[in-house]
């Protein structure tokens, strides 16, 4: 399986886990996601108010776990949140946004699986941590140290791929 297609389960798994989510939207304000006293200690590295300016999408975080092993490398566990938008929908569903966090001696390799992946699918990294490929970001990387934070979009079609792309360095500066 390429790394391209490595979420395809994750994908599907997203689907029937949001499936049975439900529709319990958060509090809101002004049609955003508002932000909860306890967002900065959810553990995930993105607050919903932070990731919703940055897109303008209003987005849920809809699910995370702890200690989950990476699809591409499966011996490397992380903090995996799962953010979604209702109102960007890809072909029926909410469009899903996710967030990896990988501490410790892992976080280098991830880091030199982002730029090596980024590079095989023809792609290139920017200073600002984003891997641009024809012409769309959909994908980027942020932390420092020990820490690893890779920022994905798992289902954004072409269109919604080139609209989020000059959001991308603010979606990695969102990163806490």
């Amino acid at each position: 399986m390429t790394p391209k297609h490595a979420f395809l389960p994750l994908l599907a798994l997203t689907g029937v886990l949001l499936a049975g989510c439900g529709s319990s939207a958060g509090p809101t304000e002004g049609g955003r996601a508002a932000a909860a006293p306890a967002a900065a200690a959810d553990g995930c590295p993105i607050a919903v108010a932070d990731l919703s300016a940055a897109t303008s999408l209003t987005w849920q975080l809809r699910e995370k776990r702890e200690d989950h092993p990476l699809e591409t490398a499966e011996s490397i566990k992380a903090t995996v949140c799962l953010y979604t938008a209702a109102d960007a929908p890809q072909d029926g569903d909410p469009l899903v946004l996710r967030a990896d966090v990988v501490t410790g001696a892992d976080a280098a390799t991830v880091k030199d699986n982002f730029a090596k992946t980024c590079a095989d699918n023809g792609g290139q990294v920017a200073k600002s941590g984003t891997c641009e490929r024809s012409g769309a970001v959909v994908e980027g990387l942020a932390g420092g140290g020990d820490r690893a934070v890779e920022v994905y979009l798992v289902n954004a079609d072409k269109a919604t791929a080139a609209k989020l792309t000059p959001s991308f360095p603010a979606i990695l500066a969102a990163v806490r």
